[in-house]
């Protein structure tokens, strides 16, 4: 019978537990909102602590891939929370504080980051060898080059795969709507059957209520079960209010989100 192998802890795993008790001993916070083991193997899940010594509990590693701060708006009523981030986790955070739905002050931010990748916001830095970020660049880049007709035919095979789950949602922090248009009945925006057409129109609007307020953490592409590319969709609407309006979404927890705002010197031509 083989033995268990003790997986062997790293130092930003124990810097996390000592932090992470130590504000909870000291009643800085009443939750620690974390990582720790999932289920099933090569899993992990979210944490919810109240008491120091449950900070053994606590991990970080590749399999850390949920963006917790999609539970903060309803967290933050049990009082302050300490809430472990990657460095895009962070961005959806502040476009939390941005949009109101929780204050700077109800939240302690735990950001773990690479070398070289400093989050907008944080109250606790720890150091990671871990890199989580999604990265689509190359991809981007090859998106971008094609033709609108080339676009279009692209994204059609995505939908394809969509099954209308709406586990993209469930897992975006910044779909925190308390009713989703796709669910409203009075009036009915789109049917509940398996149309295409339906499914479009539910990513399409959903695209554009999360153009300029994005963090692309990959939430969303994560929780897909049929591996529509999601991440990719969000990413070429944000790199698009880059150039446009000069805008990244999560940086500011001041600034408006880009289309919430007006400049006359946007860019005016598609108006005819």
């Amino acid at each position: 019978m083989k033995k268990a192998v003790k997986r062997e802890m790293n130092d930003w795993e124990k810097e996390l537990r000592r932090v992470a008790a130590d504000l909870l001993s000291s009643g800085k916070v009443a939750v620690v909102l974390g990582y720790g083991r999932g289920t099933l193997p090569g899993r992990a899940r979210p944490v919810f602590l109240t008491k120091a010594e449950e900070a053994e509990a606590l991990i970080y590693n590749e399999q850390c891939r949920n963006n917790l701060t999609v539970y903060l708006p309803r967290l933050v009523a049990k009082g302050k929370v300490a809430v472990v981030c990657r460095p895009d986790d962070v961005r959806s955070l502040v476009g939390l504080i941005q949009e109101k739905q929780i204050e700077r002050e109800q939240v302690h931010v735990i950001a773990l980051a690479p070398e070289g990748s400093p989050p907008p916001l944080y109250d606790t830095l720890i150091k990671t060898e871990v890199t989580l970020e999604n990265q689509n660049q190359e991809r981007l880049e090859a998106l971008a080059k094609k033709t609108p007709e080339e676009r279009w035919q692209w994204f059609e095979g995505e939908m394809a795969k969509c099954i209308r789950c709406y586990a993209c949602r469930n897992a975006c922090p910044m779909c925190y709507c308390s009713e989703c248009f796709v669910e409203r009945s009075v009036p009915r925006w789109v049917g509940e059957g398996a149309d295409r057409s339906d499914t479009m129109i539910f990513h399409i609007v959903r695209a554009m209520h999360a153009a300029g307020r994005c963090g692309e953490c990959g939430a969303c592409a994560e929780a897909c079960p049929m591996g529509v590319d999601l991440a990719l969709i969000n990413q070429k609407i944000n790199s698009d209010l880059l150039r446009l309006f000069a805008h990244k979404a999560g940086v500011d927890p001041q600034a408006p989100p880009a289309l919430a705002t007006f400049d006359p010197k946007d860019d005016n031509d598609f108006i005819k």
